[in-house]
């Protein structure tokens, strides 16, 4: 199977189409709105505008994969969501927790077989 060959492997689609999973697709602008608005509310924080920046991404990635639905789109939607939750993981071990900054690095990357360790449950 291809990169660009469509998948139909979730219960909302209802074909192959461009707008198969419409309310999907068009909810994605939601994302797009938040990082805006996120973005002007934070001009002197600067993890707040680059994970407004992922926010944005998010919506995109999950717009192509909501109206392409192939593995290419799929990693376009995941990756950026991925990026996220590590960068989220970070930044609040870091300011609300108040750790240095290679423990707060430590924690997302420790994450990351957490997660594949839980997923599976």
């Amino acid at each position: 199977m291809g990169w660009l060959a469509a998948v139909d492997g979730y219960c909302e689609r209802i074909g192959p189409g461009y707008w198969a999973e419409p309310v999907n697709a068009v909810s994605n602008l939601a994302f797009l709105l938040a990082a805006l608005i996120a973005w002007q509310r934070n001009a002197d924080l600067p993890m707040a505008r680059f994970m407004a920046g992922i926010v944005a991404t998010i919506g995109v990635g999950s717009y192509l994969f909501h109206t392409h639905a192939n593995r290419l789109t799929g990693v376009m939607d995941t990756m950026p969501i991925t990026a996220f939750i590590l960068l989220y993981v970070f930044a609040a071990s870091r300011d609300f927790l108040r750790l240095q900054l290679w423990l707060a690095g430590l924690i997302a990357a420790a994450f990351v077989p957490y997660a594949a360790a839980t997923v599976p449950l």
